[in-house]
């Protein structure tokens, strides 16, 4: 990313240096001459011809450094994701353990006061109740009774692994939020949605009305937003437990 904004800085140099040797070439000063290209060498641009793409050029270069930012940044949540699965030994064995946890967990045989407490919480719900839904609750919690939102734990990682490759940059937010649970505030998650919505536009030919500090601003706040998701990730999904009993 750093190696992305330091050639534009260069483009920004170069352009209008560009310029001046082209109107000094056209107005006969002496000692002027415009530089070989030293990459498309077969190419016979005139003076004017070069001088029309010189214009609009801090536009355009905006316009590019605000697709890559973004695109940067969809490129990180998409290549987490994909460390975190190899983290875990590859999607199939982090199906595979998932599964066989939650098929020990089904198949467990628990003691009397379990079974009693568990059958108290089914049932229709009656309101009258809620003192002893209360208490059968702790009694399973005291037995390290799992519940049924953590017998689904297969099911969503067979959804995570499913969104490799698939994820959309309108997915981000939501897949950050429930899935890693990761905070978006109401701040970031305003400016993630404009600029993508603005990445869209300039990716279907509209013209962008932004400056170069803007996309500097673009940068500079998804990357912090990427180094948020990447601390939260690292702190809570880059945990082994394989070797769980």
């Amino acid at each position: 990313m750093e190696a992305l904004w330091n050639f534009a800085t260069m483009i920004c140099y170069a352009v209008p240096t560009l310029k001046k040797n082209i109107k000094a070439v056209e107005e006969a000063v002496p000692n002027y001459a415009i530089p070989k290209n030293d990459l498309f060498i077969h190419d016979q641009s005139t003076t004017g011809q070069l001088n029309e793409l010189t214009k609009d050029y801090k536009s355009r270069l905006t316009a590019y450094l605000w697709l890559s930012s973004f695109s940067f940044f969809e490129a990180f949540v998409s290549g987490a994701l994909e460390e975190f699965i190899g983290f875990h030994g590859g999607a199939e064995m982090l199906i595979a353990s998932t599964e066989e946890r939650t098929r020990e967990v089904v198949m467990k045989a628990h003691p009397t006061e379990v079974l009693t407490s568990r059958s108290r919480l089914s049932g229709e719900f009656a309101s009258h109740k809620i003192d002893k839904y209360i208490k059968h609750t702790r009694i399973l919690e005291k037995h390290g009774y799992h519940f049924p939102s953590e017998l689904l734990a297969s099911y969503g990682v067979r959804m995570l692994i499913s969104k490799v490759g698939e994820l959309r940059a309108a997915e981000i937010p939501t897949f950050l939020s429930e899935a890693l649970q990761f905070h978006f505030t109401e701040d970031m998650l305003e400016r993630f949605n404009k600029y993508r919505n603005i990445r869209n536009d300039i990716a279907h030919g509209k013209q962008s009305t932004h400056s170069l500090k803007d996309a500097f601003d673009v940068r500079k706040n998804l990357g912090k937003l990427a180094f948020q998701v990447d601390e939260h990730l690292v702190a809570n999904f880059f945990v082994r437990e394989r070797f769980r009993s």
